[in-house]
């Protein structure tokens, strides 16, 4: 055997053990790579949960006091239009024929101190807190047009502009509403449109637990705090 020959020969566990640690090295390269992009994708991808309710959502991880803008803007939009929208005027699917409705019924409304409000803006009440809600819901009655109860008179919050949600503190938040109030009267088509421009204050609440076997209000109230959000205070907009 020649010198190169044998040169070569001893050069072949070298190959073989540096090729290893190679692939070894490479090997834990791409394991590391690609651990963290599954742990990246896995905190970013929503998971599908039952609610209590037993809807289901698809949700991504969030700290227990911080909300997305969208979901802020979605429940502030969805609880205000609720609160100042009224009308009395109930219609109920035929239960013989989807495709009609049966003779419309009006909402008695329901007793906030020496006035009422409607059933519908009663249900989107609970989405305030408890010490700012029965003071609103009684102003808010004082405001509320007897005729809405006759069904002479309906109101409609048209939402023009709504902010981007502001964080003034852990888990709290302020946002703008710009709006108009209309109010139709009399079965008038062209209503009367009164500004409502208001500074919504919102803050982060534990979501509640519905009960297996809940009552109608308990199942109201949860409807309406299920986005883990409440509103505790409203005030004129700045000039």
């Amino acid at each position: 055997m020649s010198f190169l020959d044998r040169k070569e020969t001893n050069l072949i566990p070298v190959f073989i053990i540096a090729s290893t640690l190679l692939q070894t090295i490479l090997f834990l390269i791409v394991t590391i790579t690609f651990g963290k992009i599954d742990r990246i994708a896995s905190s970013k991808t929503p998971n599908l949960v039952e609610l209590a309710d037993g809807t289901t959502a698809r949700t991504i991880p969030v700290a227990y006091n911080e909300r997305s803008p969208m979901v802020i803007s979605t429940f502030v939009g969805k609880t205000l239009v609720g609160l100042m929208s009224w009308n009395s005027v109930l219609q109920t699917l035929n239960a013989d024929n989807f495709d009609t409705f049966l003779k419309p019924q009006l909402d008695e409304g329901v007793q906030v101190g020496e006035r009422k409000v409607t059933t519908a803006t009663w249900t989107a009440g609970f989405a305030l807190s408890e010490d700012f809600r029965a003071t609103f819901l009684t102003e808010l009655a004082k405001l509320t047009p007897t005729d809405v109860f006759t069904g002479k008179t309906q109101s409609l919050l048209i939402v023009r502009e709504l902010s981007q949600p502001q964080k003034i503190g852990n888990g709290q938040w302020r946002q703008n509403l710009v709006s108009n109030l209309v109010i139709f009267e009399n079965g008038k088509p062209i209503g009367r449109a009164i500004p409502f421009n208001k500074t919504i204050f919102v803050r982060a609440i534990d979501t509640p637990l519905l009960p297996k076997n809940a009552s109608n209000l308990q199942t109201t109230a949860y409807k309406a705090r299920r986005d883990g959000l409440e509103i505790y205070k409203i005030q004129e907009l700045a000039q």
